[in-house]
C-alpha cells in the first residue's frame, strides 16, 4: 500500500482534517487527579470506560495524510465498507472495542432523576459564562478544566465531588470520543445525560454508538470527496487517531516503525505535589 502512494496510484481530492485530538495536557493532569481517588476510578472501571479515559490523555499518533484520503476516496456509503481492488473492508465493533476500549454493548435507555436533572441544567448553563467573557473559541475546552480543576481552588472548593466528575467526563466525551461534526469546541447537551450515568459506574454502549458517527461521518466526506472532483479541499470531522490506527492494524507493514519513547515528566501544579496518587494508575 505505501509504494502504491508513493507511485501516487490513489488521486484523490485534499482533505483538510480539522479533528486530529492531540491530547490536553491540562486534561491529563486533571484525568491523574480523578483516577487518583478510589471512589471515582472504581466507577469508571464498572462503567467500562476507565482504559479509554487513560488513553486520551496521554495517546499520541501521528495521521498519515496520504494513506487516510486512500481509505476515505474508497469508502462506499451504500454497504459501509472501503472498495478496494483486492476486495472490500470495513470498520467493525471488535475493532472498536479493541482499540478505543469502549463497551459495545448494554441498555442506553435511561430516566435522570429530579438530582441528576439538577446537575444537567447546572452544566449546560455553565458554558455561557464563557461566551460572556468573549475568549477565543480555541481555549473552551483549557478554560472548562480550569473552571473544575483551578491550579489554586478556592477555599472550601472540592475538586472530586460528582458534579466534577460529570464535568470530567463531559469533556472526555465531547472532545476525545464523540463529534458532531460541527468543528465547534462546545460540550454537547446530550453527552452530559451520558457523563451523569458513566460517573455512577453505569455501562452505554458508547462504541456502538461511536461506531454509528463515525459511519455517519464516513458517508458525509465521501459523498463531499465525490462532489469536490478533486478539484476542491474538503473538510472531515472524523476521529482521525481511531482510523489511523484502525488501517494500521488491517494493512500489514503499512505503520511506521515505533519510535524509542523517552519518560515524558507531567508537570503538577503545586498544590496537588504530594496529594495526588498518581502512582495508583499502575
Amino acid at each position: 500500500m505505501r509504494f502504491c502512494l508513493q507511485k501516487k496510484e490513489y488521486p484523490a481530492s485534499p482533505i483538510a482534517f480539522k479533528i486530529c485530538h492531540t491530547p490536553l495536557r491540562s486534561y491529563e493532569v486533571w484525568m491523574r487527579y480523578m483516577l487518583s481517588k478510589e471512589r471515582i476510578k472504581s466507577n469508571l472501571t464498572k462503567a467500562q470506560v476507565i482504559e479509554a479515559v487513560m488513553a486520551s490523555a496521554t495517546l499520541h499518533i501521528k495521521k498519515d495524510v496520504a494513506g487516510l484520503i486512500t481509505f476515505i476516496s474508497r469508502w462506499c456509503p451504500s454497504t459501509h465498507t472501503a472498495i478496494c481492488r483486492w476486495g472490500e473492508m470495513t470498520i467493525s465493533l471488535e475493532s472498536v472495542a479493541t482499540l478505543l476500549s469502549l463497551p459495545v454493548a448494554r441498555n442506553l435507555h435511561f430516566e435522570l432523576s429530579a438530582e441528576e436533572n439538577m446537575m444537567f441544567a447546572a452544566l449546560v448553563k455553565k458554558p455561557e459564562e464563557y461566551n460572556q467573557t468573549e475568549c477565543d473559541e480555541k481555549y473552551f475546552y483549557t478554560w472548562w478544566v480550569s473552571e473544575r480543576f483551578p491550579t489554586r481552588p478556592k477555599a472550601g472548593q472540592v475538586l472530586d465531588d460528582v458534579l466534577s466528575v460529570v464535568a470530567f467526563l463531559s469533556l472526555w466525551l465531547s472532545r476525545d470520543v464523540f463529534d458532531d461534526g460541527s468543528g465547534k469546541k462546545i460540550i454537547r447537551e446530550k453527552l452530559i445525560m451520558f457523563a451523569i450515568k458513566l460517573a455512577q459506574g453505569v455501562v452505554l454502549p458508547l462504541g456502538s454508538l461511536f461506531l454509528g458517527s463515525l459511519y455517519s461521518h464516513l458517508d458525509s466526506l465521501a459523498a463531499d470527496v465525490y462532489v469536490s472532483n478533486g478539484y476542491m479541499k474538503v473538510e472531515s470531522h472524523i476521529h482521525i487517531t481511531f482510523l489511523q490506527a484502525c488501517l494500521w492494524e488491517n494493512f500489514k507493514g503499512y505503520a511506521h516503525v515505533p519510535a524509542i519513547s523517552f519518560p515524558v515528566y507531567m508537570e503538577v501544579p503545586e498544590y496537588f505535589v504530594g496529594r495526588m496518587g498518581v502512582q495508583s494508575l499502575g
